[in-house]
């Protein structure tokens, strides 16, 4: 620095620094000291007087150098300056060397701002937000803002997950547990994930997903069940065929055994699509008076039926063996967490009491995660939420009402759903779900009427928030309404995907064939919560 300069960075000293008055600036228009810059807490390069009375922030710190002298202003002054230059050319800039790089911190009404430069060249930016002093994306806004009896002249506007005077601080986001059901949370930059148990899915575990994927209600048909063999008793009479491998299936012959010589016996369940499976319950059967079952057994799965990959013990690379059971009759689950997401899924008995007997359950969802059973079945969803176009009495008897709250998937009795009073394409049953809900498929189901088979072969889907005015599913491919397969006989389960999903209040079902009369049993798949 220049002898001059330094004898005018002495003078400056000397001079009593003034006090800001924010309700109209101060008495003097005159710096009243230079100090050097000095690194704050946070890494920042701040003005401080020499007596402490004030602390400046420097709008772009990181453009200052350390021991570089700046001004401190005593109020709202609107100052720049080309080196080089004295105090006596313009009140309140400093000489910081003819021949140096220089920084002048300007105020005014309008904020600080910097000026960066070289001996006789223009400024290149200016303004307290260039460049932006905000860290991690934030922005920068011209604000007349005190810190303290700091001016600052600049506010940060922090993005999602940052907090602090110039967003320096990343919030941990798992302060306020947005993991449900069980999952643990893990705090990212800006973000969190969870860690769902294997039951659960979805961003924040919000989705259950352990329903029955179909073998015990019939979804999942004979042709999609094989195995490795089948067990023939009595002179070949007695065929213990894969398909029969049901949970809770009756009769004589109720489940899957394998061949005596069959060393490496499986079973394999094709889902027809990649579905996401959490779970599987397994049961064995008694076979001509001897209880058989499976003690312990390994998982396989494959998206093509050819390629195949063995469950794993979690952080391990070793085939996980589960529990099986310990008698006939009881069903013993096992979860997967992680979950399987695959077409086909394969169960490899392990060890056997006597023959490898087998009946089971595949627990899961969809991919989507929104298929869960919305309450026909469990009650949830009240009978006063579920009218119909007319009702059928038996011998036009009253206790013979095969009502619309009966329609429940499984409802049991004598009179256990509803039949239409006329048989028309004209009826219909329908569903209140109280609040617009994302509906993702029906399940369907007949009946008997003392002995006699009633159905719906085929129906529609409309749909509705007010009631009243009605859209009909359509068929995207086609462009008209879409008929969905129902079912073939009075009691297993017909289910079908509604994709893409419909959000509405009201769902009906427009029974478009039947066998006998129009005669339902259903349950509606959806979930009622969306990230």
């Amino acid at each position: 620095m220049s002898g001059s300069c330094e004898r005018t960075r002495r003078s400056l000293h000397h001079i009593s620094p003034l006090r800001k008055d924010r309700e109209g600036g101060s008495s003097s228009s005159r710096y009243s000291s230079l100090v050097p810059a000095r690194p704050n807490p946070t890494g920042d390069f701040i003005t401080q007087e020499l007596l402490s009375l004030r602390t400046y922030t420097a709008a772009s710190p990181t453009r200052a150098e350390e021991g570089q002298l700046l001004p401190v202003c005593s109020s709202f002054l609107l100052f720049c300056c080309h080196i080089p230059i004295t105090l006596e050319d313009t009140p309140g800039c400093a000489r910081m060397g003819p021949l140096l790089p220089f920084i002048v911190l300007c105020l005014s009404a309008a904020g600080p701002h910097l000026v960066e430069g070289a001996d006789g060249e223009e400024p290149t930016s200016s303004g307290p937000c260039h460049p932006n002093p905000c860290h991690n994306k934030g922005t920068c806004e011209i604000s007349e803002t005190y810190r303290g009896d700091t001016f600052i002249g600049y506010v940060c506007k922090c993005p999602r997950g940052f907090s602090g005077v110039h967003c320096q601080h990343n919030i941990n986001d798992c302060d306020r547990d947005p993991c449900k059901n069980g999952g643990v949370c893990t705090d990212l930059v800006a973000n969190y994930s969870c860690e769902c148990p294997g039951e659960y899915m979805g961003r924040n575990c919000q989705y259950k997903c352990s329903g029955p994927l179909g073998m015990e209600g019939g979804i999942i048909s004979n042709q999609q069940i094989t195995a490795s063999s089948t067990h023939r008793a009595l002179f070949g009479l007695q065929k213990w065929y894969p398909y029969f491998a049901r949970l809770n299936k009756k009769g004589l012959v109720n489940a899957w055994t394998a061949a005596e010589n069959d060393r490496w016996p499986w079973i394999q369940i094709n889902l027809l699509r990649r579905m996401r499976v959490t779970g599987l319950i397994t049961q064995g059967a008694k076979r001509i008076g001897s209880p058989e079952y499976v003690k312990s057994y390994k998982v396989a799965y494959s998206d093509d039926g050819k390629t195949w990959r063995t469950y794993k013990v979690k952080g391990k690379d070793e085939d996980k063996i589960f529990k099986g059971n310990v008698d006939n009759n009881a069903p013993s689950a096992n979860s997967f967490t992680p979950p399987i997401e695959a077409q086909y899924v394969r169960i490899y008995p392990q060890v056997c009491r006597r023959h490898c007997t087998l009946r089971t359950e595949l627990l899961g969802c969809e991919l989507s995660g929104c298929s869960e059973p919305l309450g026909m079945k469990s009650g949830h969803i009240q009978d006063y939420q579920v009218t119909a176009s007319s009702i059928f009495r038996t011998l036009n008897m009253d206790m013979f009402t095969w009502e619309p709250g009966k329609a429940r998937l499984d409802k049991q009795g004598k009179v256990n759903a509803w039949t239409a009073g006329h048989s028309d394409q004209s009826q219909w049953l329908q569903v209140d779900l109280l609040v617009p809900t994302k509906v993702t498929g029906v399940i369907t189901q007949g009946a008997k009427d003392f002995g006699h088979v009633q159905f719906v072969g085929s129906y529609k889907v409309a749909y509705s928030n007010d009631g009243e005015r009605w859209n009909v599913y359509q068929d995207q491919k086609q462009g008209k309404d879409k008929v969905f397969q129902g079912n073939f006989d009075n009691d297993t389960h017909r289910k079908n995907v509604i994709d893409p999903p419909i959000y509405a209040r009201f769902i009906r079902i427009l029974p478009w064939s039947w066998y006998g009369r129009i005669t339902l049993r259903a349950e509606i798949l959806g979930c009622t919560e969306e990230e």
